[in-house]
C-alpha cells in the first residue's frame, strides 16, 4: 500500500472499491462511501495513521485497491490536485 501522508493541511483517504471500481472515501465511521461529501478531513496525525492502518487492511482484506491520501484545501474543503478533483466529479457529458 502507497498510503504515505505526504502532504500539509487536511487530507482525506481514498481507494476505488474492489468488486466494481468504484472511487471511495474514508468516512468518519471508517466506513467507504462513494461521496466526498461523507470523506473525514483531517490535519490530526494519530487519526491520520489510523486511517492508514485501517486503509492498509481493507486493502489485504481485498475490500478497496489503491489506497492514498489526497491533500484538501482547508479553505473550501475540495481537493487540490486536479486528479482528485476529477476523481470527485467524474467525467463530463
Amino acid at each position: 500500500m502507497s498510503a504515505k501522508h505526504k502532504g500539509k493541511g487536511p487530507q482525506a483517504l481514498t481507494a476505488n472499491e474492489l468488486r466494481e471500481g468504484f472511487v471511495v472515501w474514508l468516512t468518519k465511521n471508517f466506513e467507504w462511501s462513494l461521496e466526498f461529501e461523507h470523506a473525514l478531513l483531517t490535519e490530526d496525525v494519530d487519526m491520520i495513521e489510523k486511517m492508514r492502518v485501517f486503509g492498509e487492511a481493507q486493502e489485504n482484506e481485498n475490500i478497496v485497491v489503491g489506497v492514498y491520501f489526497i491533500d484538501v484545501d482547508p479553505d473550501s474543503g475540495k481537493p487540490v490536485r486536479y486528479r482528485e478533483k476529477f476523481r470527485v466529479s467524474g467525467p463530463t457529458l
